[in-house]
């Protein structure tokens, strides 16, 4: 027991890193319900994470918008979606509040967000294999899928799966970029390189999008030693089209995702804005609200939005919106300053979630949306950077007292 209080926020990093993982392997009825496996480590930790929620602002900002996407239910009209009860915000927010402590210890949070990346990359090898294995799927005409979730459904949606792809090639090219050597930045450009086949594989360019801004954003801060990254990406973009030339139908691989057009977003929107008046602009439908849009309104069946950011104003109205943009704006702030301050992983994963989900996702701040994606690509990178930035800037770094460095966390 004295060992498990010595080590409680290790025990606690792991406990939530391993959790993550069900991102990748797991759908998500059963990935919510492991959130119980984490329970033990709160507990432990209990006077890190209540330390977090005290000192760190941040944390304030986020409570505030989860009370409001609550109370959003009491003016909700039926039906209701089945999951997602108020209680949902609790959860969130304690678990928020756990991985803001976890990133007070800055290599904590850096190297939960290393290993999911080296993960992927070894699971998209595996799944590569797999999928186009499969003599009924080619690499042109067959977008990738991972197939470990939702398998009863053939694997997660294609775009999905580009943006888990997309957002591990991201931290894959931090690690590339910062590596001391080329023997340690080989390997993270081999990882780069599978998770950026993976992610042009699945031809999602939601995800290819937020991809761009990802890593944009690392070259602005990075651009003296990016050379390594930039070879990797150029290069693994060659090889697939490459392997495109060689496949049976690769003259129309890329023609089919200029016929794609904006597959239906702006009908979408358009769609879900028409249906708003009156006070429902300033206060939302609410939050718990069915958002899909019937089949035979638009031809075929829509689960969500396809935008987080809609999905807030649709569901929060005005006040929602305004509440998670200041959320997000305090993270973007934050992640430019850990940037100057030489740590710019932070500002390429915000990029690269923000981006992706400029076009698709649902509902940020919850453990049910419909993607469930939004989850791992923003909020859990905005918590990170919370508690890292709150130790860099003078507060306690383990909830003892000591000061933080002003080291860079690499």
């Amino acid at each position: 027991m004295n060992r498990c209080w010595e080590w409680r926020e290790a025990l606690l990093a792991v406990a939530l890193g391993l959790w993550l993982v069900g991102f990748w392997v797991g759908d998500g009825w059963h990935h919510r319900r492991a959130l119980g496996l984490v329970v033990p480590f709160l507990l432990v930790g209990a006077d890190r994470v209540a330390g977090a929620i005290w000192a760190v602002r941040w944390l304030w900002a986020v409570g505030l918008l989860l009370g409001w996407q609550a109370l959003s239910r009491s003016w909700a009209d039926p039906p209701l979606v089945e999951v997602g009860r108020p209680g949902d915000a609790g959860v969130l927010f304690l678990l928020g509040a756990a991985f803001v402590a976890v990133g007070r210890r800055k290599d904590f949070g850096i190297w939960i967000i290393g290993g999911l990346a080296v993960l992927g990359a070894c699971l998209v090898v595996f799944l590569l294999g797999v999928f186009y294995g499969d003599p009924a799927h080619d690499l042109a005409s067959h977008r990738f899928r991972n197939v470990l979730v939702y398998r009863e459904y053939g694997g997660l949606n294609p775009v999905l799966t580009g943006m888990l792809c997309s957002s591990g090639a991201v931290a894959a090219a931090w690690f590339t970029v910062r590596g001391r050597g080329w023997l340690s930045r080989i390997p993270w450009a081999l990882a780069l390189a599978v998770l950026v086949f993976g992610m042009l594989a699945s031809q999602s360019r939601g995800a290819m999008l937020g991809f761009a801004g990802g890593v944009g954003a690392l070259l602005f801060f990075e651009w003296r030693s990016c050379r390594s990254a930039v070879i990797a990406i150029a290069g693994t973009g060659g090889l697939y089209f490459l392997a495109l030339l060689r496949s049976q139908q690769g003259a129309d691989a890329a023609g089919g995702l200029l016929e794609r057009g904006s597959s239906g977003r702006f009908a979408i929107y358009q769609w879900f804005v028409e249906r708003l008046s009156g006070l429902e602009f300033v206060v939302g439908r609410g939050f718990g609200t069915n958002s899909e849009i019937p089949a035979e309104e638009l031809g075929w069946l829509v689960h969500h939005p396809h935008s987080s950011y809609l999905t807030q104003f649709v569901l929060g109205g005005l006040i929602g919106l305004v509440l998670l943009l200041v959320v997000l704006g305090w993270s973007v702030r934050e992640a430019w300053k850990e940037g100057n301050r030489g740590q710019s992983l932070w500002a390429g994963l915000l990029a690269c979630g923000l981006g992706s989900l400029l076009f698709d996702g649902a509902e940020l701040f919850t453990l049910h949306s419909v993607p469930r994606l939004e989850l791992l690509l923003v909020v859990v990178p905005a918590c990170l950077l919370a508690g890292q930035a709150f130790a860099q800037e003078g507060g306690p770094e383990d909830g003892s007292g000591g000061r933080a460095t002003s080291g860079s966390g690499d």
